[in-house]
């Protein structure tokens, strides 16, 4: 009985982990500019998983820009980045006092609240997680250009937030017993 309890227990957590990197599907309207954001996924290939179930949470490739108002997409990587899209977050809207994100975003938007009102930014980050080096690279392109500019290596021992009412993106290391921020226009 025991064996077989630390055999679920194994399985499932390899089951998890898989999944540790990866992000929802994307697959959304910018309000503020109207273009669709749309993961570009590896095509199946009819690979199964554990109990021959498909694969449900695929890592996105690439992520594909719709522009209603030309009947035009581009891709924001003109070659799929090294490690996984883990997150797509741009500015939505203004609401109640506080700036609208994406849905993905919200544990890293900070100082969000009486934030004035304002028309959201037109720029979009990309964060790409490489597993095998334990870091995300933060990448920043405007919405409608989409020309991506690798911003900063994040190491996984890091964290990173957009403070909301500086316009900054903060990268905080942990320093002894100390914090190292690093802070980039948002």
């Amino acid at each position: 009985m025991r064996f077989l309890l630390l055999l679920c227990i194994f399985v499932s957590s390899n089951v998890f982990a898989g999944d540790y990197y990866r992000t929802e599907r994307i697959d959304t309207y910018d309000p503020a500019t109207g273009l669709y954001f749309k993961s570009v996924e590896k095509p199946d290939s009819g690979d199964r998983g554990f109990l021959g179930s498909k694969q449900s949470n695929p890592a996105p490739l690439n992520i594909a820009v719709f522009d209603p108002s030309t009947n035009k997409s581009r891709l924001l990587f003109h070659e799929p980045p090294v490690g996984v899209i883990s997150s797509v977050v741009f500015e939505t809207g203004f609401k109640d006092g506080a700036i609208t994100f994406t849905n993905d975003a919200s544990y890293r938007i900070k100082n969000n609240e009486n934030v004035a009102k304002r028309e959201p930014r037109s720029k979009v980050l990309v964060v790409v997680t490489v597993e095998d080096r334990k870091e995300s690279v933060l990448f920043v392109a405007e919405k409608k250009t989409g020309v991506l500019v690798p911003l900063v290596k994040v190491p996984q021992s890091a964290d990173w937030h957009i403070d909301v009412k500086n316009s900054k993106l903060r990268v905080v290391r942990q320093t002894g017993q100390g914090i190292q921020v690093e802070s980039f226009d948002w």
